[in-house]
């Protein structure tokens, strides 16, 4: 993921829902607030609710649904729908589009010759009882999260980029998500109704395989997708970057393989385009672990892209685990030369530990403010950050090795949740956990002058803990913070930013209760709020939630906006975040923070801070 871009949009934003973005091209009150996945009558059908509920009084409110994305495919017609096989090139799912060795795959399954029947399951024909039987088109999205790709937001710096905003701030904001029958979905926000649907080629066999009743049910196309926009051989597009984990011990069995789709026009005819789908091999081994992130790096005056993918070990053949930079202006065919896959391994040992079999479990991407990607950051299962420097992609000699940051003292880890890299007044943190441990450590190309991570005490208080430094000087000496997760068998479950200086996590324990943090990125503590003697005061955080929404459901308003800027002169304006829990068909307040910005003296660059 950008981590610049995605804090230049926290900034701008005045309204943000945990998967919902404002958007240009709806009216203020059409764009749901959050997204609920469920279940459907079946282990393999499901549903997708979009949620709205009123926000003005931090009261329990009504919850609504605006639509369910299930409901609505299955009034569509089957033969209007959108949907696209992938591979070497983008081929309408029909029978007669596509190629012999498609049908082969498809007739193949036992009972054999039924291929245009299996088929037109997969386009949602719900009338062949000789296939599985399902209530609803909508497949499980077990495991999946929702993305929402919404018009194009500023990007300063980006040559090109003003007029490409303001060429699609009318489009629709599109919802993606990935069901376990292989396809990916996507859904226009307002209405529910589905614009397009993606089977990657590499889940063909698997998809094909599912429509017989006794055949198992694949893992998601995408469960965590992420897009960007870039400006890919000088053409800017928004892009939709996807990962299928790597499947060893099913079958049928595949590698990781990772695919683009270009998703700048949903309202089109053709509403999106496949850049490319590259399936892992021997010589590239992807594991597909993980959201997949992007690079921009300027070669001879040129920006050049690529897509930031896992690779795994291999034992056998001696290489170590480490990043694949996959070329966004060519397709696999075409990789090589000046073009060819960069590939960064790790070191023979980091942090008092072998890496011979080390997994990668996900990346984030540093980019700085004119979009050259400064460095990448990678989780392993045993707990350690890995950062891998990207200053000198556009050089001709490879860059420093892959440096070992920090190991945590937990048990072998197995979250997916990228790296968040936050921004504080004494530089980079990146906060990331794998298991039982949550870490914020600070960047540096060397972690050997770094102090220690000052370690966060959680105090227990009602249903929750009040979080606390033990030193009392951890912010400002910048060191970053570690915390061990209070209860029983709790782990990560979810890591992201909540605002430019917040950061929301939730947990799941050995009892299965899920809980919801929202912390002070920058020194891990709670977050300071007005007490009930008015005097600032720690909040209680952790605390007990439904867990439906995926995260809570957050909602970013202003609550004083300074006047407009003179010139030698700044305000500050200050915003609210307000977290809400969706329990069934009731909406209520969850964890409350504010914030302040500092603007104008200070040209684009702004001074934030926490405050009651």
């Amino acid at each position: 993921m950008n981590v610049c871009r995605r804090f230049l949009r926290l900034l701008v934003g005045l309204a943000l829902a945990a998967g919902a973005i404002d958007s240009a091209a709806a009216m203020p009150g059409q764009l749901p607030l959050g997204y609920r996945i469920a279940a459907g009558t079946y282990p393999w059908t499901g549903q997708l609710h979009a949620l709205a509920f009123r926000t003005a009084n931090l009261s329990s409110q009504a919850v609504l649904t605006q639509w369910e994305a299930g409901a609505q495919l299955d009034r569509q017609d089957i033969h209007a729908r959108r949907v696209y096989l992938g591979g070497s090139r983008l081929t309408p799912l029909y029978w007669t589009a596509v190629d012999t060795e498609t049908q082969a795959v498809l007739d193949g399954i036992e009972p054999d010759g039924l291929g245009a029947a299996r088929l037109a399951w997969l386009r949602g024909d719900l009338r062949d009882r000789t296939l599985r039987r399902r209530d609803t088109r909508l497949g499980s999205a077990a495991g999946s999260r929702v993305h929402v790709v919404a018009p194009p937001s500023w990007q300063p710096m980006q040559p090109g980029h003003a007029e490409f905003r303001q060429r699609h701030d009318r489009r629709s904001t599109m919802v993606w998500l990935g069901t376990r029958d292989g396809l990916l979905h996507g859904f226009d926000a307002v209405t529910g109704r589905e614009r397009a649907a993606f089977l990657p080629r590499a889940m063909l066999p698997e998809a094909a395989a599912f429509t017989a009743p006794d055949g198992a049910m694949p893992a998601a196309p995408c469960p965590r997708p992420s897009s960007i926009d870039a400006d890919v051989s000088g053409v800017w597009r928004t892009l939709l970057l996807c990962a299928i984990p790597a499947a060893r011990t099913t079958t049928p069995a595949h590698p990781g393989t990772v695919f683009v789709l270009d998703v700048t026009t949903p309202d089109a005819a053709t509403p999106i385009g496949l850049l490319w789908e590259a399936g892992g091999n021997p010589a590239l081994p992807l594991s597909g672990s993980g959201p997949v992130g992007a690079v921009m790096w300027k070669q001879d005056g040129i920006r050049r892209w690529a897509a930031v993918a896992l690779a795994a070990s291999d034992r056998d053949a001696g290489q170590r685990a480490g990043l694949a930079l996959l070329p966004l202006d060519r397709t696999p065919q075409r990789w090589s030369g000046t073009h060819a896959v960069r590939r960064m391994a790790l070191p023979a040992s980091g942090c008092g530990a072998p890496t011979d079999a080390t997994e990668l479990l996900a990346v984030t991407v540093q980019s700085a403010a004119n979009g050259v990607a400064r460095a990448a950051y990678a989780t392993d299962r045993q707990g350690r950050l890995w950062r891998f420097a990207l200053d000198d992609l556009g050089g001709p000699a490879p860059g420093p090795a892959a440096t070992c940051l920090y190991r945590q003292r937990g048990v072998a880890g197995q979250a997916v949740e990228a790296p968040v890299v936050v921004q504080t007044g004494q530089g980079a943190l990146i906060v990331y956990g794998t298991s039982s441990e949550l870490t914020a450590v600070a960047d540096g190309a060397n972690p050997a002058a770094s102090g220690t991570p000052a370690r966060i005490l959680a105090l227990p208080s009602g249903d929750g803990v009040v979080l606390r430094s033990e030193r009392s000087d951890a912010a400002s000496r910048g060191d970053g913070w570690t915390l061990t997760l209070p209860h029983a068998g709790e782990r990560i479950e979810t890591l992201s930013s909540a605002t430019p200086v917040h950061l929301g996590f939730t947990t799941l324990d050995e009892h299965g209760q899920a809980r919801s943090y929202l912390v002070d990125a920058g020194t891990g503590e709670s977050v300071v709020v007005a007490g009930t003697d008015g005097l600032p005061a720690h909040a209680v955080t952790g605390l007990p939630w439904s867990g439906g929404t995926g995260v809570p459901i957050g909602v970013v308003s202003p609550v004083a906006t300074g006047p407009a800027t003179a010139p030698g002169t700044s305000v500050r304006d200050t915003f609210s975040l307000d977290q809400w829990n969706v329990r069934g068909d009731v909406a209520e307040p969850l964890q409350q923070a504010r914030w302040h910005r500092r603007r104008g003296r200070l040209g684009w660059r702004e001074l934030i801070r926490t405050s009651p």
